[in-house]
């Protein structure tokens, strides 16, 4: 299971210029809703968390890094505690796909967002 994807550009991007890029091609099809953000390792596009996985994407110069990162969330109700959030797209991924969908949700949404950056840069990189 992969947790980086590179992709290297013709011609170097800036995050904004990327985050613009996404915006024009970006088709109700693609997975996930995605914010230009800036923190302490400078700026970089976040994608929703779906089953406790948050691809990331930043730019420096021409080399575009998509990274998997792990977001959990803990919440403690008397006692008994759990990511909701994740149970519940858990379960309904199980209702649709079985445990299969279940069990690779998370990267099979890693992987969809993958590819629909490289569909959006397809013109732009050696992809």
């Amino acid at each position: 299971m992969k947790s980086t994807e590179k992709y290297t550009l013709n011609a170097p991007m800036t995050p904004e210029d990327l985050c613009e890029l996404m915006t024009q091609r970006w088709t109700n099809e693609m997975p996930g809703k995605f914010v230009l953000k800036k923190g302490l390792g400078g700026k970089s596009i976040t994608f929703d968390v779906y089953m406790q996985i948050q691809p990331v994407v930043t730019i420096k110069g021409n080399a575009v890094t998509v990274k998997k990162l792990a977001n959990k969330t803990n919440v403690s109700v008397g006692g008994a505690g759990g990511d909701f959030k994740a149970m519940k797209e858990a379960a309904a991924a199980f209702k649709d796909g079985g445990i299969k969908a279940t069990a690779l949700g998370g990267q099979e949404y890693f992987n969809s967002v993958c590819d629909a950056i490289r569909e959006v840069l397809k013109d732009r990189a050696g992809v």
